[in-house]
């Protein structure tokens, strides 16, 4: 349990890096803005989605707060009003990629258990047992890596990162090639963890459903690297009637926002 509130909070961030531009013969990309004087903030015990089509900024934005982006960046990423260094995000951050490699031959229990955490002995495993159970995998503890399903291993990847007790906790794309009932118990499951643990949750998302919107504090719009809007997913709803785009009634208002944000660059 996290014992004190964190803020996690970026200004005005620039990032240039090296982009596919789908030449067959220029023999690799060129340099690119990928964004543009982002600015957000997530406190603990808050859910914040990154929202944005293909090549927005997203997985950009996350790898820069991580500190582990390639290019260049200027801007501040501070923890609590303290530069968020690499080794500072390691220390009290977790990032979930879907590059997540199991030990095959271990069980879920085990691969929990094996996690390096500060805790040992009784308290290592009634943290496992907990997470575990906050993440409905407790009916499979017991079943090897390589026999899970998708939201499965998506899940126990997330594991792998509570079980360290970070306050803030990024992931890329979670919801990605989950079935829809899957992606509403995985959001549903992050914002739950954000409640009871205090751990901030920053995730990216391509095409939100609108199921999710009630278990989202605050929302970020990219569109070719800018922001939109950034900031409460009900204040999100004032600012855009204000500014002469309400939400029809009957419409998903992420997916509607992504749309009015995205830019078509053929």
């Amino acid at each position: 349990m996290i014992g004190s509130d964190y803020v996690l909070e970026a200004h005005n961030i620039y990032h240039t890096t090296e982009v596919d531009t789908g030449g067959c013969f220029n023999g690799g990309g060129q340099s690119a803005l990928v964004l543009k004087g982002v600015h957000l903030t997530v406190h603990s015990g808050e859910v914040m989605a990154i929202l944005g089509s293909k090549g927005s900024g997203k997985r950009a934005l996350l790898d820069v707060i991580a500190r582990r982006s390639e290019g260049s960046s200027r801007g501040q990423v501070l923890l609590n009003g303290a530069p968020l260094t690499k080794s500072l995000f390691q220390q009290r951050c977790g990032y979930v990629t879907h590059a997540c490699d199991f030990i095959p031959g271990l069980t879920v229990s085990q691969t929990l258990h094996y996690t390096p955490t500060i805790l040992g002995g009784y308290l290592k495993s009634s943290k496992v047992r907990q997470v575990l159970a906050d993440l409905a995998l407790s009916q499979v503890s017991h079943k090897k890596v390589e026999n899970l399903n998708i939201s499965e291993k998506r899940r126990l990847a997330i594991g792998i990162q509570l079980v360290r007790d970070p306050v803030m906790l990024l992931l890329d794309e979670p919801t990605q090639g989950l079935d829809p009932l899957s992606a509403y118990l995985l959001i549903s499951i992050l914002s739950n963890s954000a409640k009871k643990t205090g751990c901030g949750i920053l995730l990216s998302l391509e095409k939100p459903r609108s199921d999710v919107f009630p278990f989202l504090d605050r929302a970020l719009f990219l569109c070719l690297g800018g922001a939109v809007y950034s900031g409460g997913t009900r204040a999100m709803l004032e600012y855009f009637h204000g500014i002469g785009f309400p939400c029809p009634q009957l419409e998903n208002p992420l997916m509607y926002y992504l749309c009015l944000s995205t830019v078509d660059r053929r």
